[in-house]
Formats: C-alpha cells, structure tokens, sequence
C-alpha cells in the first residue's frame, strides 16, 4: 500500500509527472490512481475534451503521439491513458516502438500527462524503462499482504459506520482470496447489510459472504473429519451444483488432504510455522486452516485416505464407479475412522 499512499502524496504536493508507468497485478489500485490523476487534472466539464483513452494492443506509437499532441482546452493539462501497452514487456522481444517512445520521452508535450497502464511484466533492465521511470514516475503495484488488506477493509467499514472484527476480515479473506475489487463489493454489501453503528463479525461473513470452492473443500474435509458425513456430502453436492467435475472435486479433496499430510509431518518435525509456509508456498489463512484440520486424523489414516480417491479415481475415468454413489461410500468410511 505505501506505494499508493506515495503517489497520492505526490498528488497532494501538486507533482504532476509528465509520464507515468503504472504496472503490476493489483488492477483495483491502478484504477484508482488513473481516477485519482483523471480528478486531480480535470475540471468539471473538461473530461469531454481533455481526457482520452486508446488501446494500447492496436494503437501505434503514432496513435499516442497525436493524442498526446492535442493542447489542452479545459484544463491545465490533457490526460492520455494508454491501457494494456505491451511497450515495456519483459518477454525478451524488443517492442517494434521502443525508438518512438524513447523520441517523446525525450522531449515529452508540457501539456499532457501521459499515463501508460499494465498488467504485463515489464523489464526495468531495458533503457524504455529507465528512461520513463527518469523522466517520470513508474509504479509497481504490487499485491497487497493480508495485514494491509485487513487495514483497508476496517478502513472501509469505517467510512460506512461500521467495525470490522479482525476475525470477520480474516475470513472474508479468505472467503474472496486478495482480488481489491471483490473484496470492496463484499465490504459494501455487508455494511449495507449490517447498518451504521453495528459491528462485522465473522459469522456476518459466513452467512452473507459464498465461500469459493476452495472454501467448499475446507468444509467438506472439515465434516469428515469432524464425522459429520451429512454436512461433508452437501458439501460434496454444493460441488456439484458449481458444476465442478468430477475429476476436478477428487482431485481438490485429495489435494487437500495431501497438505494435511504435508502441514502434520513438517510439525511433527520441528518445522516452524513460516518454514512450512514457505516450504508449501501456501497462504497464511490456508495454513491456519490445514493446521487445525491435521489434529482430526493420523498419519495412516490420511496415507488411506489419499490412496483410496486414487482408486476412486481411476474407476471414475474408467468407468468402473459412478462418482457420486462411490464418493458418498468413501465420505462415509472416512467419517468412521476405517
């Protein structure tokens, strides 16, 4: 989030660059800084004349040096945002306009601020890059951590009158995963439910929140290891109603249990929470939850359990077993400990 809260400083200051380079994933926080400039350089009235918008996979540097050539004439300078340039990839291959961008970066037009938006890797060796990033401003927007986003969700329910309970956002994280625009939906929704003045729990969340199908198979290996066989199938049929297939939902189950049996040997050999995490490459709120699951079975048990949705599997494909009648014979033995 810092990096935001710098151009946003920047703004306040009256520090309009000439160029600026907005690249990364994080798609939520890169609209927000193009509206941020759109608000803080256009009048009411000017985004008419003095704003415009060209693809950047068809628009040709001439395309951009025209549109950025036009004066100004509502506001003190035209905005030009070029979305989805490929200008500064880091696929290897030299863009066919790098010298045309490196003639106007040279000498960019006092009259325009021209913005250049991506979600494509850039590379920062290459001179178009250093040249856009010397001469104007170039930010990398990153995703944010888990910690910045539960800030800015209380921050939202704040703005609303509400609270968030840290246990709420938690799991509303991990119901929406990092995705800035599903989580403000999500936000807005449940502070319009919930009224001004009232608090966020998480038990809001679950009910007003739909968990994503990895929340699903959390639920579903849950019941079963809670022997909940009844709440593990509508899981199962929750699936199904997805239209997940078949293959896909054993092949999620026996992922999951997979890390269950990864997380609980790790921990029974001393690794540390954060040495699994980056042992696994998995997400704190993944770990926190396959942590608390690995205490509902043993070691054999999950060695069995693995190797029986292999079979299921396998007669699946070949024919051999109808998935759901098999998968709720399965659920059943594993909901009684055979």
């Amino acid at each position: 989030m810092k990096y935001f809260l710098d151009f946003l400083a920047q703004l306040k200051k009256g520090v309009i660059a000439p160029v600026y380079l907005f690249f990364g994933p994080e798609n939520y926080l890169r609209d927000q800084a193009v509206r941020r400039l759109r608000e803080h350089l256009l009048p009411p009235g000017a985004q008419e004349f003095d704003y415009h918008v060209l693809d950047g996979e068809v628009s040709s540097m001439q395309d951009i040096f025209s549109a950025a050539s036009f004066a100004p004439l509502m506001a003190a300078r035209r905005l030009v945002v070029v979305r989805g340039t490929g200008l500064f990839k880091g696929d290897g291959k030299k863009p066919d306009d790098e010298s045309g961008i490196l003639s106007y970066l040279a000498q960019p037009c006092t009259g325009t601020c021209l913005v250049f938006v991506t979600d494509k890797g850039v590379d920062k060796r290459r001179k178009v890059y250093k040249e856009a990033a010397k001469v104007g401003y170039a930010v990398d927007f990153t995703r944010l951590k888990p910690a910045e986003l539960s800030k800015w969700l209380a921050k939202l329910a704040g703005e609303e009158g509400c609270s968030l309970h840290r246990e709420a956002a938690d799991e509303l994280l991990s119901r929406c995963g990092r995705d800035m625009y599903t989580l403000y939906n999500e936000i807005k929704k449940l502070t319009c439910f919930v009224g001004s003045g009232k608090s966020i729990g998480p038990g809001v969340v679950r009910e007003m929140v739909a968990g994503r199908v990895e929340e699903n198979i959390f639920e579903v290996v849950d019941a079963a290891g809670e022997k909940d066989c009844l709440r593990a199938l509508s899981g199962i049929r929750n699936l199904l109603l997805q239209k997940q297939q078949p293959q896909q939902i054993i092949g999620m189950v026996a992922r999951q249990f997979r890390l269950i049996l990864q997380v609980r040997e790790l921990a029974a050999g001393g690794d540390t929470r954060e040495q699994i995490i980056a042992a696994l490459k998995m997400h704190p709120f993944v770990y926190q939850k396959i942590y608390r699951q690995r205490k509902n079975f043993d070691r054999a048990q999950l060695v069995g359990i693995i190797n029986r949705l292999t079979e299921l599997d396998y007669h699946i494909k070949t024919g051999r077993s109808v998935f759901y009648p098999a998968m709720e014979t399965l659920i059943i033995k594993i909901c009684a400990g055979k």
